[in-house]
């Protein structure tokens, strides 16, 4: 499971940073599934968000720099910042979108919100394989919502 195979790296931290939401769109932007971290927050303010964040993944993964072969970068990197907190991307190459919200406060490295989206699409590409789970669906399995919990948990201790 999750555990036995991320339990070794908890050394990856954001410090003082905060996962606040969790949002995960289909190839045809369609809401797969959100997940809010900070209940205190209105869960409508996140649903905006996640969606904002798709003319800016939109805009990334059409654009080809001049002159180079394209290859796809999965991870999309910082899609932009609000006055609370900074939005990341990352796009399968299934065309699903995962984007993370993340509290502005505190100072995150690149590469661990590199490796958290590599770890949460291994977690993706685990519940896609069940042959119960339609890729179009929402997602509603309890399973994967338990091993994302723990994967947030892991990156914020």
């Amino acid at each position: 499971g999750i555990n036995a195979e991320y339990g070794a790296h908890a050394a990856f931290s954001f410090s003082s940073h905060m996962i606040v939401c969790v949002g995960i769109v289909g190839k045809r932007n369609n809401p797969l599934f959100l997940k809010n971290f900070r209940h205190t927050e209105d869960g409508l303010k996140f649903h905006f968000i996640v969606h904002t964040s798709l003319d800016v993944i939109e805009e990334k993964t059409t654009k080809k720099p001049s002159g180079s072969t394209f290859s796809q970068e999965m991870y999309l990197g910082l899609l932009y910042p609000t006055e609370e907190y900074k939005i990341y991307g990352y796009i399968t190459n299934t065309k699903n979108k995962f984007i993370v919200v993340v509290d502005e406060s505190g100072t995150e490295r690149k590469d661990d919100m590199r490796t958290f989206f590599r770890r949460l699409h291994d977690t993706f590409t685990d519940m896609v394989c069940n042959a119960f789970y339609n890729p179009e669906d929402v997602i509603s399995s309890k399973k994967f919502e338990r091993e994302l919990t723990n994967l947030v948990k892991i990156f914020q201790n």
